[in-house]
């Protein structure tokens, strides 16, 4: 297993600090996510749902990117190829997730964008975590 340090603490096999790394990686890639749905919705006005897509395929490879070197041992169940697209697999549920909840709370009940993709990030990232601590890493 690849050793995981930071600040020069070993911290590979504490679960505590992992999850507190992760929702630092998770918050993160969110606040890309909501900035590039806001990017696209308000500065280039693209449809919600197109822009709900591609901030949520892009804040994936920064989250993909991020929690190998943070988080999870990159390798350690499959090679890189078969991982990257478990990754994308369970990101692709998530992102389904993700607009079927933005089309509820927008397309529905006709709340404002980007309350909404915060909404559903939050919901999504359960599902994400999840799956990936299960089925990926």
């Amino acid at each position: 297993m690849h050793k995981k340090v930071l600040f020069g603490f070993d911290y590979t096999d504490n679960e505590f600090v992992k999850i507190i790394l992760y929702l630092f990686v998770g918050g993160t890639a969110a606040m890309v996510e909501w900035g590039l749905f806001y990017l696209f919705t308000a500065a280039a006005g693209i449809n919600y749902l197109v822009a709900t897509a591609g901030a949520y395929f892009l804040s994936t490879l920064y989250h993909y990117f991020l929690g190998n070197v943070l988080v999870f041992t990159s390798g350690a169940r499959y090679g890189k190829a078969k991982e990257l697209s478990l990754v994308f697999l369970v990101s692709g549920m998530g992102l389904l997730f993700n607009l079927i909840l933005m089309y509820i709370f927008v397309g529905i009940f006709g709340l404002n964008g980007l309350v909404s993709k915060i909404a559903a990030t939050c919901i999504v990232v359960v599902w994400n975590y999840l799956a990936r601590k299960k089925w990926i890493f």
